[in-house]
């Protein structure tokens, strides 16, 4: 126990110093993974060393090695890390429990939302949870139906009889193409018009890429899938280092080395906000949504 509250007066930072440097085994290593100076580092780990009232590291030429007292703080100081982490888990779980009404995202849709509208409804609506972690498109949906989040931020329109659904923002799907590809001189293509290129997509967490496939199949072929990633910024780094053409909303601005295609047939990632028709926040809602039709998305 007294080791325990021992480290309880310790600094939480200044463990995770510590451990970084125990596991690098390198000052400027581990001061660069921190942000921190060099000397700033060396002046916690000194810190820490004049509280434990023992040297925790031998400085050498090869660089720190942990003494017998370093490494039983080491071991000691994971465990207090990871029970203060639980700890301060489980409160935010039970915080969370007393906000009544949750809103939930679907991939892609924090990017596309304007996030500041939410922050900012939030912070005159406290009894508001949302959580900022991206989930699967049908998680949404499901969650919401179970009446698990109050309201959901999805791509796409589902039909249930026992949801309502008001679309927030049409962003059009294009072809990025690099600067020499056959199609860069191009305004505008067929969906066919991409067979047999090798095509980069968002991967199957986005509804993106079942409604791509989907219309390529309607369109009579399979396309060749070469990338599957998790977010938007990848598609463009592949495309512009030619590894393929990507199909994705249109995020990003036309530059020398890449450009957005129109695709023939108004493809558009449409953003839903989804909710309960017998939610009793139905005020709430409703003015959710209308400061998204202030806002414009």
């Amino acid at each position: 126990m007294i080791i325990v509250f021992g480290l309880f007066r310790m600094n939480t930072r200044n463990l995770k110093c510590f451990q970084t440097v125990y596991e690098e085994k390198n000052l400027q290593t581990a001061a660069s993974k921190l942000f921190l100076s060099p000397q700033g580092l060396s002046k916690v780990i000194k810190s820490l060393e004049d509280e434990c009232g023992a040297s925790l590291f031998v400085r050498t030429k090869e660089g720190f090695v942990p003494t017998a007292s370093g490494k039983v703080f080491y071991e000691k100081s994971k465990i207090v890390t990871k029970d203060l982490n639980e700890m301060f888990s489980s409160i935010e779980a039970i915080s969370g429990r007393d906000k009544r009404f949750k809103i939930g995202f679907a991939s892609g849709t924090i990017r596309a939302i304007n996030v500041a509208t939410v922050r900012k409804f939030m912070d005159e609506n406290p009894q508001i949870l949302a959580s900022w972690h991206e989930q699967e498109n049908e998680s949404v949906f499901k969650r919401v139906l179970n009446n698990e989040i109050g309201f959901g931020f999805v791509i796409g329109k589902h039909e249930d009889s026992n949801l309502k659904s008001v679309k927030l923002k049409s962003i059009d799907v294009v072809l990025y193409v690099f600067n020499g590809h056959r199609l860069w001189s191009q305004n505008i293509v067929e969906l066919c018009d991409i067979k047999n290129e090798p095509v980069i997509l968002m991967n199957e967490h986005y509804h993106i890429f079942h409604d791509v496939v989907n219309a390529c199949l309607l369109n009579g072929f399979n396309p060749k899938i070469v990338a599957r990633v998790s977010e938007g910024q990848s598609i463009y780094q592949l495309v512009k280092n030619k590894i393929g053409i990507g199909v994705a909303p249109k995020f990003f601005k036309d530059t020398d080395e890449i450009k957005a295609v129109q695709i023939k047939g108004s493809y558009t990632w449409d953003i839903y906000g989804i909710y309960r028709a017998d939610t009793p926040d139905i005020a709430l809602v409703e003015r959710l949504i209308a400061q998204f039709a202030e806002k414009k998305m």
